[in-house]
């Protein structure tokens, strides 16, 4: 991991960048051709560091930066030439260990398929005010904390959350059970003379600037045959899940109460109803005694 801003782990990433190029250069050798300073794009959501990035690299600063989206708008190359990261002093040593940085906007996907995922990155600064509602992100935030603690994973992924609550808000997020709405204006009442939009811009910048303590928003997966991370459920949304869940269970109980109803009505009145296509497909099995297309193969590569 690289902390662009305290500048941990930058002269790593500088060194790894010259050792992964390595290979190209060989390949440009194969080629008859020279070597050139190795290209690395930088590319990601808007505000998350980027350009700080670059800056921290380039040991000043060069790429134009500030705490809000949108800055970087058009693509630049910075050419890396630092005698920390570099290995001899001739030119074409010189030139073997140089590489150049592509500062690029910030880019996001032109739909979210997850609206959840999208309200998490007004909360953290990717998009701009215009395009959200404090008081809704600040809700929505609160409550999607207190759901890590509810799953359990508080402890891990939001350590000093509680805690911090405490110090900054006068009360304990997780003593009774509040929805997001809940501790906006509770936090209103407290800290902020009762104005929930006062409240909500409190609580984004707190969490922008780590006063609520380090909070990870995503879970990974628990085993390798996970699809993606976790799916957070806030607690709010957590009854009607639920209650979807209990109404299609009793609809497909009803369903099958009415086909059974169906046939024995049928059968009374000496009707035929058409096979169903399981039935259809277990006669053609049985009266056939031929393979099936799906059992082709089976069994001829065993021991292999």
């Amino acid at each position: 991991f690289v902390d662009a801003k305290m500048g941990h782990g930058v002269h790593v990433l500088a060194r790894t960048i010259l050792k992964a190029g390595n290979h190209v250069q060989e390949r440009r050798e194969r080629r008859g051709l020279k070597h050139r300073a190795l290209r690395v794009g930088i590319i990601g959501y808007p505000n998350v560091g980027k350009s700080a990035l670059i800056n921290r690299i380039l040991n000043r600063k060069r790429a134009r930066t500030a705490n809000t989206p949108g800055i970087t708008r058009t693509l630049q190359w910075i050419r890396i030439r630092n005698e920390e990261y570099t290995m001899g002093k001739n030119s074409a040593g010189h030139r073997g260990k140089e590489f150049e940085l592509l500062d690029s906007p910030g880019i996001i996907p032109a739909r979210m398929v997850d609206q959840d995922d999208a309200i998490l990155l007004a909360a953290c600064n990717c998009i701009g005010d215009a395009a959200f509602d404090n008081q809704g992100v600040a809700a929505f935030l609160m409550e999607y904390i207190r759901a890590l603690w509810s799953m359990g994973v508080g402890p891990s992924t939001s350590p000093a959350w509680p805690k911090s609550c405490e110090q900054r808000y006068k009360f304990n997020p997780l003593d009774d059970d509040m929805s997001g709405e809940d501790m906006l204006y509770k936090v209103a009442d407290k800290t902020c003379r009762g104005n929930p939009e006062d409240a909500a811009r409190k609580i984004l910048q707190d969490f922008r600037n780590g006063r609520l303590g380090k909070i990870c928003l995503q879970l990974a997966p628990k085993e390798e045959t996970d699809q993606g991370e976790r799916k957070v459920i806030l607690t709010t949304r957590r009854d009607e899940v639920e209650l979807q869940e209990r109404i299609r269970a009793e609809l497909a109980v009803e369903r099958k109460q009415r086909a059974e109803i169906a046939v024995a009505t049928a059968k009374e009145q000496g009707l035929e109803l058409p096979p169903t296509f399981q039935e259809q497909e277990k006669q053609e099995e049985t009266s056939s005694g031929t393979t099936k297309e799906s059992d082709v193969g089976k069994g001829l590569f065993d021991g292999w």
